[in-house]
């Protein structure tokens, strides 16, 4: 630069290169993925709560125990699902806000749930086949007969066990890259112009 020629300008935050990643191969950034994924997680946690149809408990008088056994799984789908949304409103409030806290903890929180549905999944399926096994003491029934019924539920929630896990890797995925993000500085409020990024609202950079 020439003495006395005047310093360069500062080149505005919205025309720098974007630093950050980006969602699904280029959807979005992960700021604005945190957020879309939150609100449409509030959104089927609320009417999974409020519905009556999926928290009714099974009214059989002719099996108590089986009645039971359903309204003590229900009442801690209740439980997990109000602990949910309050995560989720959290996870959503620090995306808006960029804390790396408030959306860290939702990660953790994504992973513990995670455990905790397995285990009382587990915990269901076996109070179901004790109750199976009460329930079927004539000769048609054979020790035979219940280790295949034990078999094909196990089976079946094995897969069920390994699906839920991948699309909850899946889901958290964003909320772990704008944690990093936000740790790291890249994420802030004054260098979310240069990191705002959508396929569909935002205008292509040049």
């Amino acid at each position: 630069m020439e003495k006395g020629s005047p310093p360069p300008a500062e080149v505005p935050m919205h025309e720098q290169e974007k630093q950050g990643g980006k969602c699904c191969g280029g959807c979005c950034d992960y700021r604005r993925a945190v957020i879309v994924l939150c609100i449409i997680s509030l959104v089927f946690s609320v009417i999974g709560i409020i519905n009556p149809s999926l928290n009714q408990a099974y009214q059989d008088q002719e099996y108590p125990e089986l009645e039971q056994i359903v309204k003590d799984h229900s009442t801690n789908l209740l439980i997990m699902g109000i602990v949910h949304i309050i995560m989720t409103v959290i996870a959503l409030v620090g995306a808006v806000i960029f804390n790396f806290f408030m959306v860290a903890i939702y990660v953790f929180w994504s992973i513990l749930n995670l455990i905790i549905s397995i285990v009382l999944q587990q915990q269901m399926v076996g109070e179901l086949l004790d109750w199976v096994e009460k329930q079927t003491d004539d000769a048609s029934w054979s020790a035979s007969n219940q280790d295949e019924l034990e078999s094909s539920f196990n089976t079946y929630m094995i897969m069920n066990y390994v699906i839920t896990a991948i699309l909850t890797l899946l889901w958290v995925y964003p909320s772990v890259f704008l944690s990093v993000e936000i740790k790291k500085g890249i994420m802030t409020k004054e260098t979310y112009p240069r990191e705002e990024m959508s396929c569909c609202c935002v205008s292509k950079r040049g």
